[in-house]
């Protein structure tokens, strides 16, 4: 990563100077601040650049806006939480998501610092105690767009001096802002009314597309973008094969290190997976139950359960969660250490936000992406993570260049560190099974036997003697009969196995064998699917035959 960040204005080329240097003074009111409020006793360089810029044009007359783009976890809060300290205005922080000012507001609670939160559903009395509290001196308002864009609320805080408008994960503006939640992309009426002396936007990923529809229209003036290294290198980017994502879901968590998070894409399918991990990990493990502790985190939830789940997976030490993007942004757990996306993102901003919670303590943590191995494309939708992580060159150098940024060396991905699984083993299993008994099993039937299920009602003591009787035993017997069935019907299949008469299961590379041995027997019209109706064995189809040539023999007078 680099140590000093570049620095770039959109559209200008040159940083104006006009503003009186104060730095020795600032630097050390910044350090001095850092240290008695936050604990914090090194100030990282392009912290201390952003920060000293905030206060040297909050005591000048020229003002440069700033969008700073730094990665997940290198302290962005940092640079505009010191300065709302020390600037003798109000600052406003706008948030996406109400776990994350709560996350920002006991930081501030435990350093002593008081600050106001606006949010929707709050009494007038209890709005009445918020405008008391800013009389009395309190300078930090957290709030959402569109509790801001409200007019009352416009009026009210147009009553007071503004000295900072800070946007934390500004890269939702052009995310949401077009129309899931279009209050963000009218964020610019807010700083003309407003009049903030500076306008600061923070993210952790912005690709060019994005910071110009974030200059667009959050900025009254052109913006000083400042970026950093966008690389996490602590960060292994990984594709994890499968035949069903469910399964793999629990076949990682049993053998990853934790805590990590799994990033669903609804809120009904946060809970069902949560629920089907904790049901399969139990089913794997009857007498010690589940080895750590699962849970589901999304914006449906009571402001109550919320905050509790989020103190439980900060103090977890191999706890997994369950979320949608809710959990995603801002909420500081450092040690996750491995992050899996049963979704893959739509966008390279996306992926990068919810793949850097994991490691933000540096240490070495590993980011899955799924991919069942019979679909063409990992979702429906196209987007550009599709080329990034199904092709077989390096990922962090896609995701990078994704983002108009240049990678000479790879500090971790599949490709680059020969991870590459190759075809799953459960597939590599599945196509031995069908390979050998060909027209012999249903989907049913199949699923029945390789998990090793016992019941009288759809296998008998024959299946038990099969080879494969258990050899897919830890899967759950109705998931691997959904998977058969689901890449069975896609015309790519998982290899080369499909459906013929009755649901039967053969190698599509043995069609034309099949086909030769139904013209041998003479029966070209039907071809290889009177053999399913025949039984499903060969010596059986031959014995048919002789059963039936004999049978003339004995009508003939």
């Amino acid at each position: 990563m680099q140590d000093k960040p570049i620095i770039e204005p959109v559209i200008e080329t040159t940083i104006e100077s006009g503003i009186k240097p104060t730095i020795e003074s600032n630097t050390e009111r910044i350090r001095e601040t850092a240290k008695s409020l936050f604990g914090i006793t090194m100030v990282k360089p392009f912290q201390m650049l952003v920060m000293e810029r905030i206060l040297e044009q909050d005591a000048g007359a020229f003002v440069r806006h700033q969008l700073v783009i730094l990665p997940t976890g290198t302290g962005k809060s940092l640079c505009f939480l010191v300065p709302a300290v020390l600037c003798n205005g109000l600052t406003i922080i706008v948030y996406p998501l109400l776990a994350l000012m709560n996350d920002q507001m006991a930081k501030l609670k435990k350093a002593g610092i008081e600050c106001i939160c606006l949010r929707g559903g709050q009494t007038k009395q209890q709005r009445r105690q918020l405008w008391n509290k800013i009389d009395g001196g309190a300078r930090i308002i957290m709030t959402t767009p569109e509790t801001l864009l409200k007019p009352e609320i416009l009026n009210r805080l147009s009553q007071y001096r503004t000295s900072l408008m800070v946007i934390d994960e500004a890269h939702v503006i052009l995310q949401w802002g077009k129309d899931f939640r279009p209050q963000y992309s009218q964020l610019k009426k807010a700083v003309f009314e407003l009049m903030p002396k500076q306008v600061l936007a923070f993210t952790a990923t912005a690709s060019k597309e994005t910071v110009g529809f974030i200059a667009q229209h959050l900025f009254p003036s052109k913006p000083l973008v400042v970026r950093g290294d966008a690389d996490r290198e602590n960060i292994v980017y990984a594709v994890y094969r499968c035949l069903d994502k469910r399964q793999a879901v629990v076949d990682i968590l049993e053998g990853c290190e934790r805590p990590a998070l799994v990033f669903c894409r609804t809120r009904h399918e946060t809970q069902q997976l949560c629920f089907e991990i904790t049901r399969d990990l139990a089913a794997r493990n009857p007498c010690t139950q589940r080895s750590f502790p699962i849970r589901y985190y999304h914006a449906g939830l009571s402001k109550n359960e919320r905050e509790k789940l989020e103190r439980w997976f900060i103090e977890t030490k191999d706890g997994v969660l369950v979320s949608t993007c809710a959990f995603g942004m801002g909420i500081d757990v450092r040690s996750i250490r491995t992050v899996i996306h049963y979704n893959l993102p739509k966008t390279i901003e996306e992926y990068l936000q919810e793949s850097g919670r994991a490691g933000r303590d540096g240490e070495l943590s590993m980011a899955w992406i799924l991919k069942e191995t019979w679909k063409n494309n990992m979702q429906k939708e196209e987007g550009p993570l599709i080329s990034v992580f199904e092709g077989n060159e390096c990922r962090r150098r896609g995701l990078l260049r994704a983002l108009g940024e240049e990678k000479d060396e790879c500090t971790g991905c599949d490709v680059c560190l020969g991870m590459d699984m190759g075809t799953p083993s459960d597939e590599v299993v599945l196509r031995r099974f069908v390979k050998m008994f060909p027209f012999r099993f249903s989907v049913e039937r199949a699923a029945y036997l390789l998990t090793a299920n016992r019941d009288a009602s759809v296998i008998d003591q024959t299946d038990m003697a099969n080879p494969f009787f258990g050899a897919l035993q830890n899967w759950n017997c109705a998931r691997l009969k959904d998977a058969i069935k689901g890449s069975c019907i896609k015309e790519t299949g998982i290899g080369n196995v499909q459906f013929c008469s009755k649901g039967k299961l053969l190698y599509r590379s043995d069609v034309s064998l099949y086909n030769f041995i139904a013209l041998v027997l003479g029966r070209v019209n039907d071809g290889y699917l009177w053999i399913a109706k025949a039984t499903g064995s060969i010596r059986e189809i031959f014995g048919c035959r002789r059963s039936r040539e004999k049978e003339k023999k004995t009508r003939r007078p």
